[in-house]
């Protein structure tokens, strides 16, 4: 993964972008609601949700998931240390959004706007 530092212009994780998924290329709810996999409560490894600017050849992780989520993911504290992430640059930058404050907000949201009711299912 290449360093980052703030969230894409089309990031699903910025409050200012659209919440039907019209910003994010090849969006899909299912797919959002996949990523679930990359958030927890608890510190742990798991997956690094990537950008969905970034291609499978080349990918790269989600700014706005690493400012919000990232912290709690061990995976992310390794890219850190590997110095393959900036945190503290991310951070910054984030500092300066308006961002969802969990994935679960967030996707309440998408779900919203899609005319999906949420359920505690949905929940990490």
């Amino acid at each position: 993964m290449k360093k980052c530092h703030a969230p894409c212009s089309s990031c699903p994780w910025r409050k200012s972008n659209p919440t039907d998924g019209s910003a994010i290329p090849r969006f899909g709810l299912d797919l959002m609601r996949g990523l679930r996999s990359t958030v927890g409560v608890e510190d742990g490894f798991r997956k690094v949700m990537s950008c969905h600017g970034s291609t499978n050849e080349r990918p790269h992780a989600c700014r706005g998931y690493v400012a919000v989520e990232g912290m709690k993911n061990l995976n992310v504290r390794l890219m850190a240390v590997r110095g393959t992430l900036d945190l503290g640059a991310i951070e910054r930058a984030a500092a300066k959004l308006d961002l969802w404050p969990s994935f679960d907000e967030m996707l309440a949201a998408f779900k919203t706007t899609l005319g999906e009711s949420s359920s505690t299912t949905d929940k990490v």
